[in-house]
């Protein structure tokens, strides 16, 4: 109960004033722009407008209609179906969207202090481990991209996966894929990342005499256990990427992966900052005080024999993040080789991923354990060999120089252990606010109960370049979707189906014939037009076109509603062509 209390009080410190205005606001984190805030928003809408209906048509969303299965396009974040009553009952997706976030950082700390605690037997370096972990740099940096605010299935799986190979008991086999289940469904990103990463770095922890039928059985019940939960989303994503051609530009990948420099970076404080000639770009160095304490916990894990295998496991699981963050960067002993590009030739998915990055979220999550692990075995009573022999050694020496000793040790651990407190402490946080409902009530109400369920309907003007800039009025569209529930021409998603782009091109000149022919062949019905934002060569043009009829317009003449004239397919086919 008292790291439950605490955790929540420092997640409420280290977001706030979020907690002024929980229904009101939403964080973005360093974002520059409420695109993705926005989006992640309605993905919350969408898990629990489905859970209501018990998931009936789930991966038909409302959005880039007339596409089939446009929820595959992106995360879909199923974990946050937690806080669908939220929704329900208070109607307030700014509020259910905060709930979670707050959630999320507190299982970060729980989970955390889990793993230290069950690797060091110390509940005082535990709870000191779960605040670091629920402060972690990378989760605060990318606040605004509320998928990555979810650590606390890696640590999960961490936990569960060593207590199994220490034990080889079924339930943790068992618990350790429901695990690596979570942690894919709150985060694809994170739970592909994982999975990557102990490809490599697992087979350390196999190196053991142990009960190879047990170990074999329980490696087959971990992996039909995280099956079940991740087969149903990852199998409709692949199928869908697979008929779409989503392989990432190799130019975009390699603008987006880690270099060297970035992990002498922090993005508030710390003297790991970089120089200015650096090469940084990505602040993703877990602070200088983490570093340290890292690197004694990694050498006194090792020199341990009680805790050298772990500790070797933790160091590769670290390894091998930092060098798949480098993407197309990494070249392999100097040979021209890049890993990297290998494996996504052959890795299904890994071709996709936009931004290697991330991987250092794992990286930073490795050093906070082995820092949590130091200050608690440096305070421990050992029982090994080697223990014994230093016990041995230091009864030849004074006592009062052994106490002094060990007292300069105990105050430089809490120096460095305040010291990753102290450089882990976000800054504040930005936050969106939410657009009033009230201003959109009268439009949104009147497509809502004058058309039919099935109609689609366009925002325009649509927008014109592709960079998450140029979303946000889509997002905000997306949002407002949620009150009326008619599907969208428009969306905005990890991904982009082909169609739309095609649409996309056809009606910058709306409203020209080209654009109306383009939403009649679409099946769009319905235009909801920002005369604000419309140029006004457009605006003149609408008073002139014949293919549109205006049947709302809202008392501040701000936004319109127009009906597409329908027309004979013949004819629409021709002039399209």
């Amino acid at each position: 109960m008292f790291e439950a209390v605490f955790f929540l009080l420092l997640a409420l410190a280290s977001t706030w004033p979020l907690a002024t205005q929980l229904d009101k606001a939403i964080p973005t984190g360093q974002e520059r722009v409420a695109t993705v805030p926005l989006f992640n928003l309605w993905t919350i809408w969408w898990n629990a407008d489905r859970a209501a209906e018990g998931f009936a048509n789930y991966w038909s969303a409302p959005i880039f209609a007339p596409a089939d299965n446009a929820f595959a396009l992106s995360e879909t974040q199923s974990t946050t179906v937690v806080v669908a009553p939220v929704v329900w009952i208070s109607d307030s997706r700014a509020l259910a969207y905060n709930i979670y976030l707050l959630t999320m950082l507190v299982a970060n700390g729980w989970a955390g202090s889990l793993l230290v605690r069950s690797l060091t037997r110390s509940r005082f370096a535990g709870t000191c481990s779960g605040a670091a972990i629920l402060l972690l740099p990378f989760v605060h940096w990318q606040l605004g991209v509320l998928q990555l605010s979810q650590v606390s299935g890696i640590l999960l799986t961490l936990h569960f996966l060593i207590r199994f190979l220490t034990e080889y008991r079924m339930k943790d086999a068992a618990l350790t894929g429901a695990a690596i289940g979570f942690c894919y469904l709150a985060c694809n990103y994170y739970g592909y990342q994982l999975c990557l990463t102990l490809l490599f770095a697992l087979p350390l922890l196999l190196v053991k005499r142990c009960c190879f039928r047990r170990l074999i059985v329980g490696l087959v019940l971990m992996s039909a256990v995280a099956s079940v939960m991740v087969l149903p989303v990852a199998v409709m994503q692949l199928s869908v990427s697979s008929r779409q051609n989503w392989d990432r530009r190799v130019e975009t990948v390699y603008r987006l992966r880690a270099v060297q420099d970035d992990y002498f970076r922090t993005l508030w404080r710390g003297p790991l900052s970089g120089s200015a000639g650096s090469q940084a770009r990505f602040p993703l160095s877990p602070g200088l005080a983490c570093s340290a304490l890292a690197i004694v916990g990694a050498a006194v894990g090792l020199r341990r024999r009680n805790s050298r295998r772990v500790t070797a496991f933790l160091l590769l699981f670290l390894a091998v993040a930092a060098q798949l963050s480098l993407g197309p960067g990494w070249l392999l002993l100097g040979l021209g080789l890049r890993p990297f590009e290998l494996l996504a030739d052959w890795l299904p998915g890994l071709s996709a991923m936009r931004s290697p990055h991330r991987f250092a979220v794992l990286v930073q999550v490795s050093c906070v354990v082995l820092a949590g692990m130091s200050f608690a075995q440096a305070n421990s009573q050992g029982t090994t060999n080697d223990e014994a022999a230093d016990e041995q050694r230091s009864l030849a020496e004074p006592v009062s120089r052994r106490a002094e000793w060990r007292r300069m040790l105990q105050w430089g651990r809490v120096a460095l252990l305040f010291g990753v407190l102290i450089e882990s402490w976000p800054a504040k946080p930005g936050l969106y606010a939410m657009p009033e409902f009230e201003q959109q009530r009268s439009w949104s109400e009147w497509l809502r109960t004058e058309t039919q369920t099935d109609d689609i309907v366009a925002h325009l003007p649509f927008p014109s370049g592709r960079s998450v800039f140029d979303y946000e009025d889509t997002t905000v569209a997306m949002l407002w979707s949620t009150y009326h529930k008619r599907r969208l021409a428009n969306g905005y998603s990890g991904f982009f189906p082909n169609e739309f782009f095609q649409l996309k091109a056809n009606v910058q000149g709306f409203p020209d014939d080209r654009s109306l022919l383009a939403f009649q062949k679409a099946g769009v019905r319905w235009c909801v037009v920002d005369m604000v934002t419309l140029s006004p060569e457009s605006v003149e043009k609408l008073s002139g076109q014949q293919r549109l009829s205006i049947q709302f317009e809202t008392d501040d003449r701000k936004i319109r509603i127009y009906e597409v004239k329908p027309e004979p397919a013949g004819e629409v086919d021709g002039k399209s062509e």
